[in-house]
């Protein structure tokens, strides 16, 4: 046991409130062998890359944080290539790799760690530069049996291409990854509309949306008032010409904004007179993220159940939001992976608030999160696995409906390489 695990700080109030066994900065086989000889039944590793899941820390668990001794970012001007730690923060990736002019396609937030990467990734650009796991290239980390692996995807042997794929969704349930390598993208202006808008108005634009070519993309969040964010890289000459035309048709809805911005890196999504509430200390909070097809000729119906969701919500510090994605998300590289729902053109999330240490206004809202999850089944019957729900009733479901029939598949990858269940459980 070490002195300093208080010292531990998540971007997720859930995991900084939580009163961890043992925290530990550095991986290695010995120390994995001796979690694998001497962790209790029920006990597990609960691993940070970036602090902001709520299952990166909890209660009487031991936390690898990966954030101290795994940072490192490296970038190969000659492949494009950036390799980076285990423990590297979105925003920080995007600011090293804009002294090169090149970007990452990260989503709208810049505070996770490669846990984003590793889930999947789905950014405000994932229609032309498909998902983030699409863009890996190597990986470096270990097995929850101790074994250390380096696998790169021009030079896998067939032993290694289950376990490549596994790692592409799935990969918390069974390694512990220390660095990645990924394609890296030239840096190009971004066009942004944004603003708040009404009802109807939404139910408008999400059908406009539904025919945005790939450099275009949707996201709006639904609380007290509807906010909306609509993306689009300006990367040849014909795509800015394209952007006045959506300049000429989004002068239909008069609050909406219309900035350039030199860069993804340039563009703070989701201004503070939303108070969305993720960092404030006083609540708790879970998130549960959806995925389905399109939405033409459901646009009012989607949004009418907005209305009631939003309605019901126990607190202010409850919404529901959405990214849009399709185009080149849609298609695997060379390799298949965990994130199996590729027809998805669009990822709502519910994000679920409480006043901490309230069991009661706890179970209301995670209730509200469950209803609200019931009401959308309809438009949206998947799941993204973006957190670790091992600790809610709805884990088992939520695994259905995330990895479907490679569900065995991840399961024996489980049995093999992390036999001795010391990483989060299925």
């Amino acid at each position: 046991m070490i002195e300093n695990k208080k010292s531990f700080k998540a971007l997720n109030q859930n995991s900084n409130d939580a009163d961890i066994k043992d925290l530990i900065y550095k991986i290695n086989k010995n120390k994995i062998i001796e979690f694998n000889k001497n962790l209790f039944k029920d006990e597990y590793l609960c691993i940070c890359s970036g602090g902001t899941t709520s299952s990166c820390a909890k209660n009487n668990q031991i936390t690898v944080d990966l954030r101290k001794n795994y940072k490192q970012i490296s970038y190969d001007k000659n492949t494009g290539v950036a390799t980076i730690g285990g423990g590297v923060l979105m925003g920080d990736l995007l600011n090293y790799l804009e002294k090169f002019n090149r970007m990452f396609p990260i989503g709208l937030s810049k505070l996770p760690g490669i846990g984003y990467i590793l889930t999947g990734g789905i950014s405000p650009l994932s229609k032309r530069y498909g998902l983030a796991i699409d863009n890996l290239l190597n990986v470096k980390g270990f097995f929850g049996n101790g074994d250390f692996f380096s696998l790169d995807i021009d030079n896998l042997n067939k032993k290694e291409i289950p376990i490549w794929e596994g790692i592409k969704g799935a990969a918390p349930f069974f390694s512990i990854i220390t660095e990645v390598a990924i394609q890296t993208f030239e840096n190009f202006p971004i066009q942004v509309f944004d603003g708040f808008v009404e009802e109807e108005e939404l139910k408008e634009l999400i059908a406009i949306s539904e025919t945005f070519p790939k450099n275009f993309s949707f996201q709006f969040i639904f609380s007290d008032n509807i906010y909306v964010y609509i993306v689009g890289e300006l990367k040849t000459e014909e795509e800015k010409d394209l952007a006045q035309k959506y300049i000429s048709i989004f002068q239909r809805f008069p609050s909406l904004k219309n900035k350039i911005y030199r860069n993804l890196n340039q563009i703070n999504f989701f201004p503070k007179e939303l108070n969305i509430f993720e960092l404030n200390a006083n609540l708790h909070s879970e998130v549960i993220s959806l995925l389905g097809k399109s939405l033409k000729g459901y646009e009012s119906e989607f949004v009418e159940e907005l209305i009631e969701i939003n309605a019901a919500k126990p607190n202010k510090a409850c919404y529901v939001a959405i990214q849009q994605l399709g185009d080149q998300s849609m298609f695997e590289n060379k390799y298949s992976s965990y994130f199996i729902h590729r027809e998805a053109c669009w990822k709502p999330w519910i994000f679920a608030s409480w006043e901490k240490n309230n069991n009661h206004d706890k179970k209301l809202v995670i209730n509200w999160m469950n209803e609200a999850w019931n009401k959308l089944r309809r438009f949206f019957p998947y799941i993204h696995l973006a957190q670790l729900h091992n600790h809610l009733n709805s884990h088992q479901d939520e695994l259905k409906l995330a990895f479907g029939s490679k569900l065995d598949e991840l399961k024996d990858l489980k049995r093999i390489y992390d036999p001795s269940n010391i990483l989060p459980p299925l």
